[in-house]
């Protein structure tokens, strides 16, 4: 009888010690932010995906009533922003840019990183996803992509691409494309986009399979020949996709995903991911996306985790084949 009672004791108090628990991280979401949140970029500011992170913190500033401020830690191939991300506090105050690179290929390029993808991150929610295209500079005698692939088999290495690291999605598309074509061009990886459009535009470089300089082939100053995807993008129906030209199975994009560290309590990371959410389908920030070529994702911290799977596994393929490594 006895036995019984202090069983029956047992499991009262462990129910009420979860009860308090849950009711403890509940009051925690309620009264969370109460102070300024950052959200890291660990590349350069001036590309795309800091815009996109500059508009969702606008969209959370106005949802939260505190200031959410953009940080931009660039360097180590995203490993320095991001591995920043990694040791602050699971509090929801400190979130994180997720690129193809930092959540997806640094595993497979270096022997060691100071951070595990898998352990030491609370993924949110897929924020955007954004086309891929081919642009060379006017000196390049190219009009599709065939001409390009004659030109670049014809001068091998004499072509320089453009990336913001090794592992980027620039970089990765450009490699699909070197793999299933056969040629051979430099790669030159930047900090950020930016610097590296600069030098697109002067010519420095030849070629980027990039997102960022639409603006410039509007303008005239560079040359677009072709979309990496099965169909044209909508935004830009004049430029033909790889499909159309001959390569249907080449299909490469970007995107950006939203993490936290490790520990986040699950209703502040709902709570964020139901207001980034909220923020991203919301017409104007949907417009204003789509002028930076990225079309928003959103979704749920699960369908973040089966994405980052499959992105992971095709990624890992990618860079075995071209035998891509980074000296530490």
């Amino acid at each position: 009888m006895l036995r019984s009672i202090r069983q029956a004791l047992g499991l009262f108090m462990l129910a009420l010690g979860f009860g308090l628990a849950t009711a403890h991280t509940a009051v925690m979401a309620q009264a969370w932010p109460q102070r300024p949140v950052t959200i890291v970029v660990p590349l350069a500011a001036g590309g795309t995906a800091d815009g996109v992170a500059r508009v969702l913190a606008e969209g959370l500033t106005e949802r939260w009533g505190v200031r959410v401020n953009v940080e931009n830690k660039s360097g180590g191939n995203a490993i320095i922003g991001t591995d920043a991300v990694a040791k602050a506090p699971a509090d929801g105050y400190t979130l994180s840019m997720g690129l193809i690179t930092s959540q997806a290929a640094n595993p497979f390029l270096f022997d060691k990183l100071p951070y595990d993808v898998d352990k030491d991150f609370t993924g949110i929610t897929l924020l955007a996803t954004s086309p891929i295209f081919l642009v060379v500079h006017p000196s390049v005698p190219a009009r599709n992509l065939q001409e390009f692939i004659a030109y670049a088999k014809a001068n091998p290495d004499k072509l320089s691409f453009a990336s913001t690291g090794y592992g980027s999605s620039f970089h990765l598309a450009t490699e699909q494309l070197l793999q299933r074509a056969g040629i051979k061009m430099t790669h030159v990886p930047y900090r950020g986009m930016g610097a590296a459009v600069v030098d697109l535009l002067a010519g420095n470089i030849q070629v980027a399979m990039d997102v960022s300089t639409m603006a410039q082939v509007k303008e005239g100053k560079l040359r677009a020949l072709g979309v990496a995807s099965t169909k044209r993008y909508e935004k830009e129906p004049g430029i033909p996709s790889f499909a159309e030209q001959g390569f249907p199975d080449l299909e490469a994009g970007t995107w950006l995903s939203l993490h936290a560290p490790a520990g986040l309590p699950t209703d502040i990371r709902d709570r964020i991911g139901s207001d980034v959410n909220a923020v991203l389908a919301k017409p104007e920030v949907r417009t204003r996306m789509l002028t930076m070529y990225y079309v928003p994702a959103a979704g749920t911290a699960a369908e973040l985790d089966a994405f980052l799977a499959k992105e992971r596994a095709k990624i890992g393929e990618i860079i075995r084949i071209g035998n891509i490594r980074v000296q530490q």
